[in-house]
């Protein structure tokens, strides 16, 4: 991705800002359900989530398909191992909570604005 003007780059950061507060506000909703989970102010969440998205940019910059999405899962599921003090498996649990969360309030949003939603699985 080449950026050719500082407007360019600024709405980058935006959109990316936008993506980082969405991700670490359903991080924190699945971290709640968790009660041995520890660190779960929003700060230190937001730093979870900012490591995550970076872990998964440097990840898809030297490998590719199936591996890179491996790669980057795990890294994901150790960073939050480490960052909030739950197991490996809570970790998966935690991810899978925050993604159903989000995909929940997608669907709700979209019925309360009455938006057509167009999902293609295959």
């Amino acid at each position: 991705m080449i950026f050719h003007t500082f407007e360019e780059v600024m709405w980058f950061l935006v959109f990316y800002l936008i993506v980082l507060l969405v991700m670490a506000i359903f991080l924190k909703l699945a971290l709640g359900f968790f009660s041995k989970a520890r660190n779960t102010n929003f700060g230190n969440v937001f730093l979870t989530a900012f490591l995550i998205t970076v872990t998964f940019a440097l990840v898809f910059l030297f490998l590719g398909g199936l591996v890179a999405w491996l790669v980057a899962f795990i890294i994901a599921w150790l960073l939050i191992c480490v960052s909030h003090n739950v197991g490996f498996l809570s970790a998966i649990v935690i991810t899978v909570i925050a993604f159903l969360l989000y995909v929940l309030v997608v669907i709700l949003l979209s019925a309360l604005l009455h938006v057509t939603i167009n999902i293609w699985l295959f």
